[in-house]
């Protein structure tokens, strides 16, 4: 008798509809304008990026040190907000230089993970050249700041 029943219930509920969740349609599905506001444009991204809150002495003594980079103290100091620290932002800048890529690609890389030596193995330059030049510019430029 216990089975029967049971069975019972079983081919009744197998019968009845199980409630579903429905979500409220959004209205706004096809409007690209409400998207667009709430998403920042690119144009407004890399206005964010390109404005320099504050310029370090580093940057400023690099600029005046390295004049043949014919880069100002606000571009440095660009790099620099990056992420990069002083020898890597003087590496990434002598490879640009070298190989007339531009300073943002190589960035780029270095954020994905390359090594400095990977990045000039890619350019067909020399890691330990590019590594020396850095650190002497680096000590000119220490130096350059004491003065």
């Amino acid at each position: 008798m216990k089975k029967k029943i049971f069975v019972f219930l079983v081919y009744i509920l197998a019968a009845l509809p199980l409630p579903t969740v429905v979500f409220p349609q959004d209205i706004y599905w096809d409007e690209f304008e409400r998207d667009r506001k709430v998403l920042q444009s690119e144009d407004e991204v890399h206005a964010n990026e390109k404005t320099v809150k504050e310029i370090e002495i580093f940057s400023r003594n690099l600029a005046k040190a390295a004049t043949y980079w014919q880069m100002n103290a606000e571009d440095i100091q660009m790099l620099r907000n990056k992420g990069l620290g002083y020898e890597e932002l003087i590496k990434v800048v002598l490879i640009s230089r070298n190989t007339d890529k531009p300073r943002e690609e190589i960035v780029k890389r270095r954020s994905r993970g390359e090594t400095f030596k990977k990045i000039c193995e890619r350019y067909g330059l020399d890691y330990k050249v590019i590594s020396a030049q850095a650190k002497k510019i680096l000590s000119e430029v220490k130096i350059y700041g004491t003065k």
